[in-house]
C-alpha cells in the first residue's frame, strides 16, 4: 500500500473513535446530590418522611375490685358502699374516743390488728410510712383498732413499728364482730362520712399495692 493512502486511513480511523468517545452515553453518576435534586424535580417533589408511631398514654388508674369468694365474703357483715358502724373505744391512754370524730376530711384507713399477728405489724409500719405522713396534709388520716390485746401490750407494738396515729383498744372483740366474722389484720379505706370505699381481709404487697392505688384514684376525683 501507499505510504500517503496508508497515512489517510489511519486519520480516518482515529477520527471515527475520537466521534465515537464524544457521542457516547455519560455513565450514570452514584451521587446523593444527583438523586435528592432528581427526586425533587420528580412530581410531587421529595418523597414525605414515614410518619412517627402514634404513642398511647397508659390508662389511667381505677378503682382496685375488690374480689372474694363466696366463703370469704360470708365472713364479711360491712362491704364497699356500707358505713362503718360506729363506736367509742379507749385508746391507748384509756380514754373514751368515737371513731367517726378521728375520720380525715376526704379518707380515712382504718386497720384492725392484733399485736402477735405479723403481717398486722408489717401493716402497721407501711401505714406509719406511706400514708400517715405522705397523704396527711391531703386530707387522709389512719386510724388502728387493736382487737383482743390490752392497751399496754398495743402501744408497745405500735411505738415498736413507728405507727404514732390514733389507735383504738377493742379489748374483747365485740367491735370488730360487727365488722367482720374472722380473719386479720383487715383493711378498709372510708370516705369523709365513714362509708366504705374498698377493703381487704388480709395484708401483703398487692394489699399495699391496691390500697395507695384506691387513695390515689379517690383523691383524683376530688
Amino acid at each position: 500500500m501507499h505510504r500517503r493512502q496508508f497515512a489517510t486511513i489511519v486519520l480516518a480511523a482515529a477520527l471515527a473513535a475520537s466521534w465515537m468517545g464524544c457521542n457516547r452515553p455519560a455513565a450514570p453518576k452514584n451521587d446523593k446530590k444527583a438523586n435528592d435534586d432528581a427526586a425533587a424535580a420528580a412530581p410531587g417533589g421529595a418523597a414525605e418522611p414515614a410518619p412517627e408511631p402514634k404513642v398511647e398514654p397508659p390508662p389511667k388508674p381505677t378503682m382496685p375490685e375488690v374480689k372474694l369468694s363466696d366463703a370469704l365474703a360470708a365472713e364479711c357483715l360491712v362491704k364497699v358502699g356500707d358505713a362503718m358502724p360506729e363506736a367509742t373505744l379507749p385508746d391507748l391512754a384509756g380514754k373514751p374516743t368515737a371513731l367517726g370524730s378521728l375520720l380525715g376530711p376526704k379518707l380515712t384507713v382504718v386497720c384492725f390488728w392484733k399485736a402477735d399477728n405479723p403481717y398486722a405489724v408489717e401493716e402497721l409500719r407501711d401505714l406509719a410510712q406511706d400514708v400517715a405522713g405522705p397523704y396527711e396534709a391531703k386530707g387522709v388520716r389512719v386510724v388502728g383498732v387493736n382487737t383482743g390485746d390490752a392497751a399496754e401490750a398495743a402501744g408497745t407494738k405500735a411505738r415498736e413499728t413507728g405507727a404514732t396515729f390514733p389507735n383504738l383498744i377493742d379489748a374483747d372483740g365485740a367491735y370488730f364482730h360487727k365488722v367482720a366474722t374472722d380473719k386479720l389484720p383487715r383493711t378498709y379505706l372510708l370516705d369523709a362520712e365513714g362509708k366504705i370505699l374498698w377493703f381487704d381481709i388480709e395484708y401483703s404487697r398487692s394489699t399495699r399495692r391496691d390500697l395507695l392505688q384506691a387513695i390515689d384514684v379517690t383523691l383524683e376525683k376530688e
